[in-house]
C-alpha cells in the first residue's frame, strides 16, 4: 500500500508540472536587469535603458522574450531610433502576436511615421480587449 501511495503521489506531481508548463504565459523569468531597465525608461534614460537591454538579448534565453523586446523597441523609439524599434516591435509580435503592449507602442511609431492607416488598423485588433492599450492608442491617433 506504501509503494502505491508513493507512486500515486510522483504520478500526481508529474501531472500538475506538465500542466504549469502549458499555461498560456510562456515568458520566461526575467533577469533582475530587467527591473532597472525598466526604472531607467521610467526616469527617460532610454540610451542607459537601450544598453542594459541589450545586455539581457544577448543572452539566448531571452532572445524570444517579447515582454524584454517590446521594453527595447520602446527605449529605441524614444531615442528616436524609429527603424529598429519597429523591427524589434515585430519580433515581439512575431512571438505574440496579442502582446497589448507591442501592438499599441507598434500603432504609435506608425503615427509617428505617417502610416495612421496601419495604426487604425492596430487600434481595430485592440479593441475589443477592453485594456488601457485600446485607450492610449485611440487618444494617440486622435491627437495626431
Amino acid at each position: 500500500m506504501k509503494t502505491f501511495l508513493i507512486i500515486f503521489f510522483l504520478l500526481f506531481l508529474s501531472l500538475n508540472a506538465y500542466s504549469a508548463g502549458s499555461d498560456i504565459d510562456n515568458t520566461i523569468a526575467k533577469p533582475k536587469s530587467y527591473k532597472n531597465a525598466l526604472k531607467l525608461i521610467k526616469k527617460e534614460q532610454y540610451s542607459e535603458a537601450i544598453t542594459v537591454l541589450e545586455k539581457i538579448l544577448n543572452q539566448k534565453i531571452y532572445k524570444k522574450d517579447p515582454d524584454i523586446l517590446n521594453e527595447y523597441a520602446f527605449a529605441l523609439r524614444q531615442s528616436g531610433n524609429l527603424s529598429k524599434a519597429e523591427t524589434f516591435y515585430n519580433q515581439a509580435l512575431k512571438i505574440d502576436p496579442d502582446h497589448k503592449g507591442a501592438l499599441e507602442y507598434l500603432g504609435e511609431l506608425y503615427v509617428d511615421t505617417n502610416r495612421k492607416n496601419k495604426a487604425i488598423l492596430i487600434l481595430k485588433k485592440l479593441k475589443n480587449c477592453k485594456c488601457e492599450e485600446y485607450s492610449e492608442l485611440k487618444a494617440y491617433i486622435d491627437n495626431s
